[in-house]
């Protein structure tokens, strides 16, 4: 595949990610194969992530002499240069993740889209492999695997509690997450774009009306992306608060929360006749306990084709032993309220 992907182009969005934002960019600088074009919409940011934007690629584009240059925020490659990557960088302030990312794909001149997120970090080879083979099949949407980044205890632990490694993914029935996904500019166009009424679970949406539309979703393992992990629990529990919000809001997986309330039903009613009936009932909680962290406990004691460095060691996995089944109530806690928090607003 060519070093230089002209009919690609690179989207994004970014929204108060000063923190991040050089990292996301280094790895994208650092693709083996750059595409032809690059358009980052930021949302308005409060700090100075715009700013950090534009310097970092004015400076990468040393005026003129670099393989990027900076184009102007209006539509069109402005005589696009054969050998280098056209930089438009828009701000757009109220526009959420959906709003920018079709603000970025209705600008972009590329016959193939190609999107990540700040907030992760790209492999090297991530743009040639999330782009292969886009060409010869016009049904064909690429996807890539998702590896967590970590740098503390509690990032490991979720990263344990909600990434499954590439042994775990189902090819068959694979759903990309926009953080890491190649389409043509006619099927974004064909599914109506991204869903503007979801702030979050947009780009599962999106998923969904690109297979209504017969689109083939196709996995690429090589494409790997690694994203940070939340490092508190409030931004936590807003996360999965927020997912389970876009869930009920755009009717999706009704059934995994139906089964979610179920389990939750379950453990309070085990709870009850412990109390109230024998407190050998509680032994149930054994067997319960077991089911209800075994995917977690399998990543932590035996195979994880994951990002290995987050996987605790020695003395760390007695302590992740006992906080997996306390974070992952934790997260049911954050979805079940978002979910019931996505219906009634779903109602009015």
């Amino acid at each position: 595949m060519e070093k230089f992907l002209k009919e690609t182009s690179f989207i994004s969005t970014v929204y108060n990610e000063e923190r991040s934002i050089r990292e996301f960019l280094e790895s994208l600088k650092a693709q083996s194969a750059l595409p032809g074009e690059i358009i980052i919409v930021d949302g308005g940011s409060s700090d100075n992530t715009f700013s950090l934007l534009k310097g970092f690629f004015e400076e990468w584009a040393r005026k003129g002499q670099g393989p990027v240059y900076m184009l102007p925020e209006g539509r069109g490659r402005n005589g696009r240069k054969a050998d280098k990557t056209a930089v438009r960088l828009i701000s757009s302030p109220g526009a959420g993740i959906s709003r920018g990312r079709n603000i970025a794909i209705d600008k972009a001149s590329g016959t193939f889209i190609s999107v990540s997120d700040a907030g992760c970090v790209l492999d090297p080879g991530w743009l040639k492999e999330i782009n292969r083979k886009m060409d010869e099949d016009p049904s064909r949407i690429n996807g890539g695997m998702n590896y967590p980044l970590c740098a503390g205890m509690l990032q490991r632990l979720t990263a344990l509690s909600i990434m499954p490694g590439l042994n775990e993914t189902d090819s068959g029935n694979f759903m990309p997450s926009s953080r890491n996904i190649c389409f043509r500019k006619s099927q974004w166009e064909d599914a109506g774009g991204y869903p503007e009424d979801l702030d979050f679970g947009e780009d599962m949406k999106f998923d969904f009306n690109i297979r209504n539309k017969e689109y083939r979703l196709a996995f690429c393992p090589r494409a790997a992306v690694y994203w940070k992990m939340r490092s508190s629990l409030d931004s936590i529990f807003r996360q999965f608060f927020r997912y389970a919000k876009g869930d009920a809001l755009g009717r999706m997986y009704p059934l995994r929360h139906m089964i979610r309330f179920a389990s939750g039903a379950l453990f309070l009613a085990v709870m009850l006749c412990g109390i109230f009936l024998s407190p050998l009932i509680f032994t149930a909680f054994l067997p319960l306990g077991a089911l209800y962290c075994h995917k977690a406990y399998y990543r932590l004691f035996f195979r994880w084709e994951g990002n290995e460095r987050c996987r605790p060691q020695g003395a760390a996995k007695a302590s992740a032993l006992v906080l997996i089944p306390l974070l992952l109530v934790y997260i049911d806690s954050a979805k079940v309220f978002g979910y019931i928090y996505g219906l009634f607003a779903r109602r009015h």
